[in-house]
């Protein structure tokens, strides 16, 4: 993303009520239904990444969640990475971001290793005029696809897509939430 897109976009997700519009607008309802948006809580940093030789700043947030009857003080970590382009790396980007970040909640004593990693969902808010061709799960990037007793042991983690351009004028009207105001205006920029 451009560092104009990408600097708004961090401080529009700086902000809890817009971290809700998103999960509660655009993300799977029972994502949404099993939060408790009150306890939001910012959690983003720079991460340096090995792999990839850069910094990870994008926005990370922690919220309370309701699961199996039971209110427990679990986190779950929304990595949000914006991206105006399709990058076909994008998994293998994910899936090391989510290894960065668990080894900086083990080297910062949030968790360890025996007590267990939070769960995380990944969310990369798409606002490119392209059509979005990129695999959303790294599994999917293996090829040949290997023999049943094989697949257990690949690598799997998959992303939620919000993708602004699959949202139509009146579907995003129909949300009425300030963060959809900001995607019509944005798709509305691109068509001029």
């Amino acid at each position: 993303m451009s560092n104009h897109h990408d600097t708004g976009y961090k401080e529009l997700f700086s902000y809890p009520e817009l971290v809700r519009q998103l999960i509660e607008g655009f993300a799977p309802p029972e994502v949404a239904a099993m939060m408790d948006f009150a306890t939001l809580t910012d959690h983003s940093g720079s991460y340096i990444t090995p792999l990839f030789g850069e910094k990870f700043e994008d926005k990370v947030w922690s919220v309370e969640v309701k699961w199996d009857g039971t209110r427990q003080r679990v986190f779950v970590y929304l990595l949000l990475e914006f991206q105006s382009t399709v990058d076909h790396r994008l998994p293998i980007r994910m899936l090391h971001y989510v290894a960065c970040f668990y080894d900086h909640l083990i080297k910062t004593h949030v968790t360890t290793a025996r007590k267990g990693m939070p769960p995380i969902f990944p969310v990369v808010l798409y606002n490119g005029s392209k059509r979005w061709t990129a695999r959303e799960d790294i599994y999917r990037m293996i090829r040949p696809e290997p023999p049943g007793f094989m697949r257990v042991y690949q690598p799997h983690l998959r992303y939620y897509l919000v993708n602004e351009s699959a949202f139509s004028e009146e579907e995003l009207a129909q949300r009425d939430t300030p963060l959809s105001g900001i995607f019509e205006v944005e798709k509305a920029s691109k068509d001029v």
